[in-house]
């Protein structure tokens, strides 16, 4: 009976499908808030168990990486830029949305292991719960980038307030990327070294220490342009740094790219949802 109700699932057409599986999503995370919170905190104690600074460091991180970072480049890549720590910083923190997201969630399936059998929660929550702690620490950074802004005299304009309509659209990239990978982990430990590597690449493949006009017009010109995390950053810096707003185009396709991510995460990581106890 259960097979032939899937073979009728799997029958009804692709809009009727998606339909269901997102009203299941936010069904899933409503019931689960509790644990959501809870999940937060405990990944918050861990975070900064035994440190003198503690929670300080979601703000000082950011000040030091941009103090090194902008030491480094200043020379190399930071000539013509006005305020380049701003510059920086603006792609740092949106850059490191992405990586909280999706390094904290590719191994959350195999690392709570115990609560996961032991209890019923359920296995979407955990990667809900390192998103909204990437969150906090954004929350924390944007911070740390005001203060740069009023220590370097970076204008502020207006534009400030779009941060609100970028943010869920990298926030659902990165979701749906760190569903995928938390999936694939499960039952391929070696994909963590393999990301490890690949993030790397992808940090330096977005405009983020230069500007993508310095590359010139080669393969990687085309690389950076194609890359969706360019589109997200230079939306946020040009919000935040130029006071520009995002061309409707520039929206529809971070929005694009969140949605498209997100669904095909998702679509992927519950599929496989009755195989993880078995990997765990």
């Amino acid at each position: 009976m259960k097979k032939e109700k899937q073979l009728e699932k799997n029958k009804q057409p692709f809009k009727i499908r998606f339909k269901e599986n997102s009203s299941k999503f936010f069904e899933q995370t409503k019931k689960n808030s509790y644990v959501l919170k809870a999940m937060v905190k405990k990944n918050f104690k861990a975070q900064y168990r035994g440190s003198i600074l503690g929670i300080l460091w979601t703000v000082l991180n950011p000040l030091l990486n941009m103090i090194v970072l902008s030491f480094v480049f200043s020379n190399i890549f930071g000539r013509g830029i006005d305020h380049y720590p701003v510059y920086i910083l603006c792609g740092t923190i949106i850059f490191n949305i992405l990586r909280q997201i999706t390094t904290q969630s590719l191994t959350c399936l195999v690392s709570n292991s115990g609560i996961l059998k032991k209890t019923k929660v359920s296995y979407s929550v955990l990667p809900m719960s390192n998103t909204c702690t990437a969150l906090v620490n954004f929350a924390f950074s944007f911070i740390a980038m005001l203060i740069v802004m009023l220590i370097v005299k970076q204008p502020f304009y207006w534009t400030i307030l779009l941060t609100i309509v970028i943010l869920p659209a990298i926030v659902m990239f990165s979701l749906g990327i760190g569903y995928f990978l938390a999936s694939l982990y499960t039952f391929f430990r070696d994909i963590k070294h393999i990301y490890s590597v690949g993030l790397t690449l992808w940090q330096y493949l977005t405009p983020i220490f230069y500007t993508a006009s310095a590359i010139g017009s080669g393969i990687a010109f085309k690389i950076i342009n194609l890359n969706p995390m360019t589109v997200y950053v230079t939306a946020f810096r040009d919000v935040i740094k130029l006071g520009v707003v995002p061309s409707g185009m520039d929206f529809l396709i971070m929005y694009a790219w969140a949605f498209g991510m997100l669904a095909f995460g998702y679509l992927v990581f519950r599929l496989n949802r009755r195989k993880y106890i078995l990997y765990i």
